[in-house]
């Protein structure tokens, strides 16, 4: 300490070559030169750094908008018009994303629309249908016509409810979980069916209840149709919650496991009211799931039989 340092010392390791050192003495008598253009640098950084921050900043923040709006538009989040700012380029770009973002819109509502008259204009003869079965004097034509015209509504409810699954009239709500699947499981039992639940805590999710409580329903009725029965466990995590609708079924063949959240895709193809519809309740169900932020798999059980497991954040 106390001593002038005359000498600079530089040393840069190379791997597996050792060191290289760089002596040189330490300016003296040009010290005041030296700092003299550290000073001028700094100043000329400034100048030069400050616009091109603002610049950059002007481009950046109104772009980094659109990337935001354009991440969140969806049918269930359109979002409101960005106000077109910044650089003429990016704020034409804006006005072109406002301008699609109307024309998108506008064709979901069409389709809205084009959906309720479809729906009006199919339910109206089935309810007619209905009525005049009942007047059929056989009793086993009665009922299988009535039968056929029950699992049309239902094909008619799957369609139209897949079309629409983007737009959700429902908003999402807080539900104990626990509660939702046992009111579903309850349902199948009042009808006979051999649909077992095992006891969970309550674990409260923020979802949209009506449209969980359709895709649980469908996975086990799934299970009951094709595995002869179903039994159910809710496993909670830290981040996650897992509904389990377990089957002692033939399972799938592990390279069509895929296909069948396929809408209109099934493994047998009899279509007859034993074996099921036409091959929209998985589909319908991992949409709904989807939706929500989570997800539906299905794995062959060791033992035997499918496992469909809906995952849900929490």
């Amino acid at each position: 300490p106390g001593r002038p340092i005359d000498t600079l010392l530089i040393a840069v390791e190379q791997p597996g070559r050792g060191w290289l050192s760089i002596v040189a003495p330490w300016p003296q008598a040009g010290t005041r030169l030296l700092w003299a253009l550290l000073g001028q640098t700094a100043i000329l950084y400034a100048v030069v750094l400050v616009p091109v921050l603002w610049i950059v900043r002007r481009l950046s923040a109104p772009l980094r908008d659109l990337r935001l709006a354009a991440e969140r538009f969806g049918p269930s989040d359109q979002g409101e018009p960005l106000p077109p700012r910044g650089p003429d380029d990016v704020a034409a770009l804006i006005a072109a994303y406002n301008a699609l973002r109307r024309r998108v819109v506008a064709m979901l509502d069409e389709k809205d629309r084009m959906l309720g008259a479809i729906g009006h204009d199919l339910r109206t003869p089935l309810a007619a249908l209905r009525v005049r079965v009942e007047s059929v004097e056989d009793d086993t034509d009665r009922t299988r016509m009535i039968e056929t015209i029950t699992d049309m509504n239902r094909t008619l409810e799957d369609i139209l409810s897949l079309a629409r699954l983007g737009r959700p009239s429902e908003p999402p709500t807080e539900v104990d979980l626990a509660a939702l699947v046992d009111a579903v499981v309850d349902d199948f039992r009042d009808l006979g069916e051999p649909v077992t639940l095992e006891e969970s805590e309550r674990i409260r999710v923020r979802l949209r209840p009506a449209l969980m409580r359709r895709a649980v329903r469908n996975l086990i009725e799934n299970a009951v149709k094709y595995g002869e029965a179903a039994h159910v466990r809710l496993v909670a995590s830290p981040g996650s919650v897992a509904i389990e609708v377990a089957d002692r079924g033939p399972g799938i063949p592990p390279d069509r496991l895929a296909d069948v959240f396929d809408p209109f895709t099934r493994l047998e193809h009899s279509r007859n009211r034993e074996t099921g519809g036409i091959g929209l309740g998985l589909a319908l169900a991992e949409a709904i799931v989807r939706d929500a932020g989570g997800q539906v798999t299905l794995a062959n059980r060791s033992e035997g039989g499918l496992a469909a497991t809906i995952t849900l954040p929490r």
